[in-house]
């Protein structure tokens, strides 16, 4: 609260009590120039300095006596700034200072080596590093300590003034004479009494109490306290002293001449009269907002004996006077940053954000509050939040998921994330951490807010941001898309309502479950594109099928993951639909309907479906089969909704307006130029190479040509890699790959032969790579090692890494690992019972069928649970068991568990001799047998150390 106080609060209040100083000073001088008009019109004048004394922000106008003087103003919205003579963070150089990225995230040439990074946040020591610090401290104080005095006088004037009025007589409604007070005053906020002396006589009594219903009926009552509550904020500013005296006296005088105007100008006399007895003996005094009284009673007279009824004409120009006044002093000038034909500096002509990096700033500036939970004396968690102010904040990270050109007209679509942290004005140790909420080591506090920012990047390098998002790690935008430019492209089209396809849907809402209870939150589908056309395919429990042979003729194939025997098939042929009819009719096909679209047939238990679409050019037709089995199906949950998921999966089939023949394919020559250094000698070195587009992914077709260029210019050189092999070399995902050359240089005592590498890709778009340092590889290595070492680092045990039997087999895809190499060593959860033995022999998969009794059994069994297998598959692949192939594995289903027989046991583990980190990957190498690579790839987490498993291959596999 302290830090709050000095470095929030109390410039604040020095803001407002300098601007109100210029309008008291402004009011004071046209006072003098209306010091014969009637009084109320100086009265008013006087709301506009309580205006500026109790509200630091106002709305900007062009014309403004502030901005005239040239008042330094900030921004705060688009209507509204605030003037700061004094900054907030004067005494205190806190406020991060961030780096900026670079400007081009790519680069601007193919192969150009550009490492990008993370803003730095750069902070202060804790000590503090302004000499302003302690005065400031010792301001801030005197500053508290004036102002409880002030209300504390006030509080027991108040009490002094209570004890003197218990014999007070109700006259009349709201109207007391009490014995022992001086003057008339009025008390109270909600429901104030007119109290009167009881001394005076009927006719000054009518004076008096005209005069005190006035200030009633103007709420005088509730101006005198905030004028007080004013004066006590601003105590130490002698002009808001002499605002507050010179404000009673008009209000007072403004009442008095509403009683002469009233009743007429004949009873100035008496009415100066009464004031005259009232001038003697003890005032009310000022400081008792409360219960405020009559004061001045000489310049009061003094203006009622010179009173006059004003002229219309001057009542009017003096109106005019007093509203343009109020209406200069009142309205703030624009402040820095709003905006105007000039764009500021952080803005550009075409975007509104320089960078990312520049909104992102805003951002954390913006974030001046925070919702915790505290924490009770015996424990527990307070049940609604509290906030705290921000001192300060600290940015995480901030890093570029990807981009998508192409899609919107005026730009190129980037998705990034972002996560600060934010320090408060409150203990540490009151604080409770809920819901993964951490304090750090410098005490800076988790919002466990991380966003995902959608923005368009203009042709000159500014930025519009879209979408600005709470997510956690990016997961609710990336979702069930393969890649992040999918994401950004569905999330573009659903924002916007374009007709276009989508790459992920959900069919939830289309599919009935046997059990509702069953029925799960989502199920995701997948956009797959064919050659002319797409459709949907689920994005588990259905398998592609390797027919790559026959994609050339125009046939993709899927099948159930369930071993059901259901199966899809998409079929381009060049007959027509009406030879596809006859066809269909001879194999015993009928049409549903009139239409001819959908054609069936049941024979033996087996249900097939035709879907026909005419090809989108007229040139042939498509042809969607759909088969499943009465046996095949059951009532458990997956199986039960096949017939219907296949259907649906043949109705979505679309085809497209460019329809390339049967098998066709799109090839392009591009080149990737990288700036190598060998041994200290820099060189241009760039690679020719075909890259073949078929169905919707590049594929390298060959590596044609390369060339180096120093001093000597360009020279042809020797390719050291084949497709093959060069595809061995890096990995797969990112379309981006390393091809290895050698080349000759003339290093001034003849030519030399060197070997370097090119990074090329297969989209003409890099990420940012860089090689992973020693210390890296030995942190990454820490990990996967299963050795136990003592300090000399000698092996002394081994422990089991459940993870460490990803790399019992090779695949470039986590989703194709071997499922029976994988567990045939894994952790089991305790040996199989002679219940399940039973159960295991019944199974047409069980390979000891002839062993009758457990005990004979020449190896034991280990059971392993679902659960068990799924933890440590979705901690280290994010997968679980129904994305893989289990067919090899014996499944008990009553017992929800697979099981393996070995008596022996083997660990598997990976020790990288290099790496690279291309955007969120690392790709980690070693050499294995007969000279291969093998490739470890892993997708890290954005701005954490947590990993998880992408493949794992070599060369040669």
């Amino acid at each position: 609260m302290g830090e709050f106080v000095m470095h929030r609060l109390f410039p604040i209040v020095c803001n407002m009590s300098l601007t109100a100083s210029v309008v008291i000073l402004a009011v004071l001088a046209v006072r003098l120039l209306l010091r014969r008009a009637p009084k109320v019109f100086s009265y008013a004048l006087w709301a506009v300095v309580l205006f500026r004394l109790l509200c630091p922000v106002s709305v900007t106008s062009a014309v403004s006596l502030l901005g005239a003087l040239g008042a330094p103003a900030q921004e705060r919205t688009a209507v509204t700034s605030v003037v700061e003579y004094v900054p907030a963070d004067i005494v205190r150089d806190m406020a991060p200072t961030v780096t900026p990225l670079p400007q081009e995230p790519f680069p601007t040439e193919p192969g150009e080596n550009i490492v990008s990074a993370a803003p730095s946040v750069t902070q202060p020591d804790a000590a503090p590093v302004s000499p302003l610090s302690g005065p400031v401290a010792v301001l801030t104080l005197t500053w508290l300590t004036g102002m409880a005095l002030l209300l504390l006088y006030s509080v027991v004037s108040l009490l002094r003034l209570r004890r003197r009025l218990v014999g007070a007589v109700r006259l009349e409604d709201n109207i007391y004479l009490a014995d022992y007070i001086p003057s008339p005053f009025v008390m109270g906020l909600f429901r104030p009494k007119i109290y009167l002396p009881s001394t005076l006589t009927e006719t000054e009594r009518g004076y008096i109490l005209r005069h005190e219903q006035y200030h009633l009926r103007r709420r005088d009552h509730v101006v005198k306290l905030l004028s007080f509550l004013a004066l006590c904020v601003h105590w130490f500013n002698p002009l808001v002293w002499a605002a507050f005296i010179l404000a009673g006296k008009d209000m007072e005088m403004s009442c008095d001449e509403a009683v002469v105007r009233e009743l007429g100008e004949d009873i100035r006399a008496d009415y100066s009269a009464s004031l005259l007895s009232l001038a003697t003996g003890r005032r009310i005094v000022a400081g008792m907002p409360l219960a405020f009284g009559e004061g001045d009673t000489g310049g009061r007279i003094r203006n009622l004996l010179n009173w006059k009824r004003p002229q219309p004409w001057i009542i009017a120009v003096c109106a005019v006077v007093c509203v343009g006044l109020i209406a200069l002093c009142a309205a703030n000038p624009k402040g820095s940053g709003t905006p105007t034909e000039d764009p500021p500096a952080d803005r550009t002509e075409t975007g509104q954000w320089a960078s990312v990096e520049a909104y992102v700033q805003q951002v954390m500036l913006s974030q001046t509050e925070a919702r915790y939970y505290a924490e009770n004396a015996d424990g527990t968690v307070s049940d609604q939040p509290h906030t705290a102010a921000v001192t300060d904040r600290k940015l995480e990270y901030l890093t570029k998921g990807g981009e998508l050109a192409g899609l919107a007209p005026d730009g190129v679509l980037e998705e990034w994330e972002y996560y600060y942290l934010v320090k408060l004005d409150v203990d540490t140790a009151s604080v409770a951490l809920v819901g993964g909420q951490y304090y750090d080591d410098e005490e800076y506090f988790s919002l466990d807010d991380r966003h995902v920012i959608v923005a368009l990047r203009h042709d000159d390098g500014s930025y519009d941001i879209l979408c600005d998002d709470s997510i956690n790690d990016g997961g609710d935008f990336f979702g069930y898309h393969n890649t992040m430019e999918e994401a950004i492209y569905d999330w573009y089209v659903t924002d916007r309502k374009l007709d276009l396809p989508l790459y992920v849907e959900d069919w939830i809402d289309q599919i009935n479950y046997n059990n509702p209870n069953d029925k799960p939150g989502n199920y995701p589908v997948h956009r797959y594109d064919v050659d002319g056309g797409y459709l949907y395919i689920p994005g588990s429990a259905w398998i592609m099928a390797d027919v790559t042979a026959h994609r050339s003729h125009g046939h993709w194939e899927w099948y159930s993951g369930y071993d059901t025997g259901s199966i899809l098939t998409v079929d381009r042929f060049t007959q027509t639909l009406e030879d596809e009819y006859i066809t269909s009719r001879k194999q015993g096909f009928e049409p549903l309907d009139d239409t001819k679209q959908i054609w069936k047939r049941r024979q033996g238990g087996i249900n097939e479906r035709y879907y026909f679409y005419p090809a989108a050019d007229g040139n042939g037709c498509w042809r969607i089969w759909t088969l499943w089995s009465d046996l095949g199906i059951s009532n458990y949950v997956h199986i039960f909704i096949e017939p219907q998921v296949m259907y649906l999966m043949a109705e979505s089939f679309t085809p497209t307006e460019s329809f390339p023949a049967a098998g066709a394919s799109t090839r392009t020559t591009m080149t990737s130029t990288y700036r190598a250094e060998v041994d200290g000698r820099a060189a241009d070195l760039t690679v020719s190479y075909t890259v073949e587009q078929k169905n919707g992914e590049p594929r390298l077709c060959s590596l044609d040509s390369a060339r180096a260029r120093n001093v000597h210019g360009w020279e042809q050189v020797h390719l050291a890699a084949t497709v093959e092999q060069h595809q061995s070399l890096f990995g797969s995902g990112l379309y981006q790959y390393l091809v290895p050359v050698s080349y000759e240089a003339d290093r001034g005592s003849g030519w030399e032969t060197f070997q370097a590498v090119v990074e090329i890709s297969l989209t003409g778009q890099y990420s940012p790579r860089r090689a992973l340092t020693q210390e890296e590889l030995a942190a990454y290595n820490a990990v996967m090692d299963p050795a136990v070492r003592d300090e000399s680092g000698d092996i002394v045990d081994f422990h089991i890494q459940p993870f460490s039997y990803f790399f019992s087999s090779y695949y470039k895809n986590v989703r194709n690992l071997n499922f029976e190499e994988f567990i045939r060593y894994f952790p089991d959860s305790g040996q199989a019972t002679e219940a399940e033995f039973e159960a295991l022999k019944k199974l047409d998969d069980w390979p000891f069928n002839r062993v009758a009794r457990m005990e004979d059994m020449p190896v034991p069994i280990h059971r392993h649970t679902v659960s068990s297998i799924n933890e440590v598959l979705t901690r280290w692949g994010g997968i679980t068991t129904s994305d893989l192939d289990t067919a090899g594995v014996c499944y008990l289903e009553e017992y929800d568990a697979y099981y393996t027989y070995t008596s022996d046991f083997n660990m598997f583990y990976f020790i990288a001799e290099s790496g690279e980190q291309v955007g969120n990957y690392v790709y980690l190498r070693k050499s294995v047998e007969n000279g291969n690579i093998a490739v470890l790839t892993l997708r890290l987490t954005p701005g954490t150390d947590e990993w998880q498993i992408v493949s794992h291959w070599r060369s040669g596999s």
